[in-house]
């Protein structure tokens, strides 16, 4: 889950701060849900276009170590 943060400064002027959602489970036996945001990178975007595209990026670099991670592991005896 992700969204851009917004931040409209005194003089006009828009930052735009891309962030990442994830799901935070706390409590013992009633249990709480609440959606925690982090950003994605330090700083802020001059526009919302640079802010999407930062986002993709992270998707892509993700995905790329999500491939890289090991799969399953055997081990072969030697005598």
């Amino acid at each position: 889950m992700y969204r851009i943060k917004i931040e409209e400064r005194n003089n006009g002027e828009k930052r735009y701060i891309p962030q990442k959602g994830y799901l935070h489970i706390s409590g013992g036996w009633i249990k709480r849900q609440e959606i925690r945001w982090d950003n994605l990178f330090c700083g802020s975007f001059s526009s919302e276009s640079l802010a999407l595209e930062k986002i993709e990026e992270y998707k892509k670099l993700v995905e790329k170590r999500k491939g890289e991670e090991v799969k399953s592991t055997t081990y072969k005896m030697i005598d």
